[in-house]
């Protein structure tokens, strides 16, 4: 007669054994495995699967049940029968092989999801009772639990409750009145904490106390992306800033758009007043399109502009067209022409090439920002309407500048117009 003591105990030697489907040694169990293993070590053979076992031995009543007795669950609602089974230990009590992914444990079958799965205890032939079961009588099946255990049994840390001083109240409440797990769950769900927090911020705050190790893990993962993402965009970030990026990453499911908005707030100018990553990139081509259209544009425009662009507040397309809306208010001769895609610095071309060659200076230092082509191109007529100035009074105007009298061969350009006037009155010497 094997002692149901003794089972337990030797059972308890194999906590922690993956769970292997179809296993049925120390080196891997699945739980009929682990229930037809310990027996037969008592030289008690059992049937290998649960659906067999079972129907081995006798019912027993849960406020009845006694170490070694086996107990029953249906965990798989698809198919009716039993399909799990565990050894019951005393005190509520029972170890087992769970599922993949888990070791041999114990559980109690006070937990919300063994007591909706119960299907109901076997005492086998062979098994005697324990010696601290009264003669037979089981011990309770569902004993008082402590916090730290009611804590477990509906899946948080005695940490995390600590944590919480809504929720610990609740579990003191619990452990006054042996809540079911079912219970505790819906007056969590009323709570402030439960309505104020987000489905992502509730699992990131129970995870850092209940699996410290896998949230710093996870925190440290969302640091560096956080950093790679700063770079990207051009933000500036302190180690605060990368903090408070990551915590909103975990705790409250940041997505890109969100990510940008927040980096948005922090391109900043570096060194030599230069702007990096697609903050960088936008930054470029703004001032080539305020260029382009001979709009000046501050460094605090191009930062603004910037900045919308990385928090997705605006586009680049919708700063060229404000860009290009300004060029045609400041130039109204040439307002179609650039509103429908023409440069103004293109269209400056001309008065640029006769102010480079009156003066004596390369084209590329000439552009449409100089004062005096500025000044032709928003030239009005006698009626007030906008006309450009035409080329020959333009260089004639460029001529009446001091400067055109120091340009290197004026004097022999002058001497050369001279001589061709006398020429065409026959007055050549």
């Amino acid at each position: 007669m094997a002692r149901g003591e003794d089972i337990v105990n030797l059972a308890r030697k194999y906590l922690g054994v993956q769970y292997v489907w179809g296993g049925s040694s120390p080196s891997g169990f699945d739980c009929s495995g682990l229930v037809s293993y310990v027996f037969a070590q008592h030289g008690i053979n059992l049937p290998r699967v649960t659906y067999n076992q079972i129907n081995v031995g006798a019912s027993v009543q849960p406020n009845k049940l006694r170490p070694g007795d086996l107990v029953f669950f249906d965990t798989d609602r698809k198919r009716s029968g039993p399909d799990h089974v565990g050894i019951y230990m005393g005190g509520g009590k029972f170890i087992h092989a769970p599922r993949p992914g888990q070791g041999v444990k114990v559980s109690s079958l006070a937990e919300g999801y063994y007591m909706d799965r119960w299907m109901g205890g076997r005492r086998v032939s062979g098994v005697s009772a324990s010696a601290t079961s009264g003669g037979g009588e089981a011990l309770e099946v569902a004993p008082r639990l402590d916090a730290h255990e009611l804590a477990e049994t509906y899946g948080m840390s005695y940490a995390f409750f600590k944590s919480q001083p809504e929720l610990m109240k609740l579990l003191k409440g619990a452990v006054a009145e042996q809540w079911t797990a079912d219970k505790f769950n819906a007056e969590v769900k009323n709570s402030k904490w439960w309505k104020q927090n987000s489905s992502t911020a509730r699992q990131a705050q129970l995870l850092s106390k209940t699996d410290p190790a896998t949230y710093k893990a996870q925190m440290e993962a969302a640091r560096v992306a956080a950093r790679q993402m700063a770079v990207k965009s051009g933000a500036i970030l302190s180690d605060k800033n990368v903090d408070q990026l990551a915590k909103n990453m975990v705790h409250f499911g940041w997505q890109e758009a969100q990510v940008t908005n927040f980096l948005g707030q922090y391109i900043k100018f570096g060194e030599n007043e230069t702007l990096g990553g697609l903050a960088g990139q936008a930054a470029k081509a703004i001032k080539e399109e305020a260029y382009k259209n001979g709009v000046s544009v501050t460094e605090q425009s191009v930062l603004n502009n910037a900045q919308y662009i990385v928090r997705g507040l605006t586009t680049m397309e919708k700063i060229q067209a404000s860009i290009r809306e300004q060029a045609a208010g400041l130039y109204p001769a040439f307002a179609e022409q650039i509103k429908a895609g023409a440069a103004l610095q293109d269209l400056a071309q001309p008065y640029v090439q006769v102010m480079a060659q009156e003066l004596g200076l390369p084209a590329t230092d000439v552009n449409a920002f100089s004062p005096k082509i500025k000044a032709a191109l928003n030239r009005t007529n006698a009626q007030g309407q906008p006309e450009p100035m035409d080329l020959a009074t333009f260089t004639q105007t460029v001529r009446n500048d001091p400067s055109w009298r120091r340009t290197p061969g004026t004097a022999e350009r002058t001497m050369n117009i001279g001589r061709q006037v006398l020429a065409d009155m026959g007055l050549g010497f």
